[in-house]
């Protein structure tokens, strides 16, 4: 078994390392908190309820290997350790590819939904609103404007949280799917109703409340709600974790003649682990019917699969080394060797020392599967985000690995062979407000490529709270660097290209992409229209890649340009194009 240690020791003793909490000392953390209630059910056993209707069970001992699993867990003859000791390494090293950009107040105890449902261009983000003074608001739309900001367009009365940006009915558009959580005044308790929004032409966003759904009990909270296409039958399935008075994987499927949901399974899934609170769902076996893989909290791992019109049945179960098995996601053949990958992350406490454990499965046979590489996050134990996500990162064609756990946001990146799954960190950013000792957690993370210059953004789901003050909820975005290039191979980055800037108009800064295919001597220069030279914004040599420049509307002097149209020219050996920007003040 191949063994990669990845532990960088710091130079300067760093505060990631003073601010490592104990399993009590976390634990008391999250029991200070006034919107979160946490009860211990059994030993180690946490029940965490929060203001969001949602519940989620959290085994805090250490782990103990099963040992009535009839089953055990298979490796492959190649597999392979990633260890990335979280407490020491040096974040110095990565801090310089992405840089903040904005705040917006905005959140969705996760991340927010991204989409661009009008199709105008300019993506939205739903959430709530929740500032230090004000109460929670219901679910709200905000688009970004001609000058990167976000812009709140409406609000989903009543509504608790954005769940997904899916069509639904199969009519071609997008829909917007929330949930509530709305009191009812008979049984006196909260019920969680799912709504479905639509469009009412091409260019609208999703403000038509098409149909609500609830499930069958009036307490069941729907966990993780998503849509997928599972039984080749063309009409959209729905895909949620019943609970808590009924624990199930509950499916459902559009009906387009009623306009609704009809119930297609409901299997108990006690009989596999006491609470399952993640899924995944793909075709890992590749044989073109896709699974919904479900997770525990003491690391039992389960297969579903369609055998037939509105007909599933589980066919796999299995394990993994660690509890609270929450964290899974599908990768695309990150190693080239046919076959997708399912990771299942979980975490736990050995021998005292907390562990996220990220294992890799990969299909062995019809119906099968077999771990084949794992990724372990030595220091870590969380209450707050945890979600994993694959997205291409530097648009190589290959999936690099988005993990968000507790105040801690990594993209790992692949650098093993087909058949050998070995990892290594490409960015790293910690929660500087908790390092300096202030009272803030991480809730999530993803990425999109909000601007449209073909590089994705980091928007992390932050709270913040002062003490006898309130809490406040918000998104941090964070873009990659203006000259942090991204490597492509040559046949990908075949052409040099300036793109047009964006915003365009814009009234203060604008954003400036542009592609170097080979080793090139780069210029970028700012001209009036006259043709006078304003501003030299760069001038070197670069290598190949993908690169962003900022430009804040300012002349080589630093002073504030008015308003007009300006020219902004790339010249290179080979290449010279010229754009025009247009500055409103």
């Amino acid at each position: 078994m191949k063994l990669k240690l990845v532990c960088c020791l710091l130079l300067i003793v760093s505060s990631s390392s003073l601010a490592q909490l104990s399993r009590e000392e976390k634990v008391e953390q999250l029991k200070s908190r006034t919107d979160i209630k946490v009860t211990e059910v059994e030993k180690d056993i946490l029940k965490i309820e929060y203001p969001n209707g949602k519940v989620m069970y959290k085994n805090i001992g250490d782990y103990q290997p099963s040992t009535d699993y009839q089953q055990p867990t298979t490796y492959s003859p190649t597999y392979d350790s990633t260890i990335i000791d979280l407490t020491t390494i040096d974040t110095t090293l990565y801090y310089y590819k992405y840089r903040f950009w904005q705040e917006v107040l905005i959140s969705n105890r996760k991340f927010p939904i991204i989409g661009d449902i009008n199709g105008n261009g300019r993506v939205e983000l739903y959430g709530f609103e929740k500032d230090y003074t004000t109460d929670y608001t219901s679910v709200v739309a905000k688009e970004m404007n001609a000058n990167g900001n976000f812009d709140s367009v409406w609000y989903y009365n009543p509504s608790t949280l954005a769940r997904n940006i899916y069509d639904v009915d199969g009519d071609g558009n997008l829909d917007l799917h929330l949930t509530s959580d709305e009191s009812d005044t008979v049984i006196h308790w909260a019920i969680m109703k799912s709504k479905i929004f639509t469009k009412h032409n091409d260019t609208s966003l999703a403000i038509n409340l098409s149909f609500e759904f609830q499930a069958e009990d009036s307490n069941t909270v729907q966990y993780n709600p998503r849509f997928a296409m599972l039984d080749g039958d063309s009409r959209t399935d729905y895909i949620y974790l019943g609970a808590p008075t009924r624990q199930y994987l509950g499916i459902y499927e559009y009906n387009p003649v009623t306009n609704s949901l009809d119930s297609v399974l409901h299997y108990n899934y006690t009989g596999i682990d006491d609470w399952v609170e993640g899924f995944a769902v793909d075709d890992f076996d590749n044989d073109n019917i896709p699974e919904v893989i479900i997770g525990g909290v003491y690391g039992k791992v389960a297969s579903f699969e369609s055998t037939g019109d509105n007909a599933y049945q589980l066919i796999w179960t299995g394990e993994v080394p660690t509890n609270n098995a929450y964290m899974l996601c599908s990768t695309d053949d990150i190693d080239r060797n046919g076959k997708k990958e399912l990771w299942v992350g979980g975490e736990a406490f050995y021998n005292g020392v907390p562990i996220i454990k990220f294992s890799c499965f990969e299909s062995n046979g019809n119906n099968s599967y077999q771990i084949v590489g794992r990724i372990d996050l030595v220091g870590v134990f969380t209450f707050y985000a945890y979600n994993i996500q694959a997205v291409d990162v530097d648009n190589d064609g290959i999936d690099e690995l988005m993990i968000c756990i507790d105040g801690n946001f990594l993209i790992l990146k692949f650098n093993g062979s087909p058949g050998h799954q070995t990892y290594e960190v490409y960015y790293l950013k910690k929660n500087h407000r908790a390092l300096q000792g202030e009272n803030s957690v991480f809730w999530g993370a993803t990425m999109y490529d909000l601007d449209n210059d073909g590089r994705k953004e980091i928007l992390i789901d932050w709270d913040h709270i002062k003490e006898n003050i309130g809490i406040r909820f918000y998104t941090a975005i964070y873009t990659p660097d203006s000259l942090t290039g991204v490597s492509e191979p040559p046949s990908i980055l075949n052409d040099y290209d300036l793109k047009q800037n964006f915003p365009n108009p814009f009234n203060s800064s604008t954003k400036i992409a542009f592609t170097i295919s080979e080793l090139s001597n780069a210029s970028l220069k700012v001209y009036d229209i006259l043709g006078k030279e304003i501003t030299i914004l760069l001038e070197k040599d670069l290598s190949p890649g993908n690169y962003k420049v900022d430009w804040e509307a300012k002349d080589s002097n630093g002073k504030l340009l008015p308003s007009g149209v300006y020219l902004i020219q790339m010249s290179t050996d080979n290449y010279t194009k010229t754009i025009k920007a247009l500055l409103l003040r």
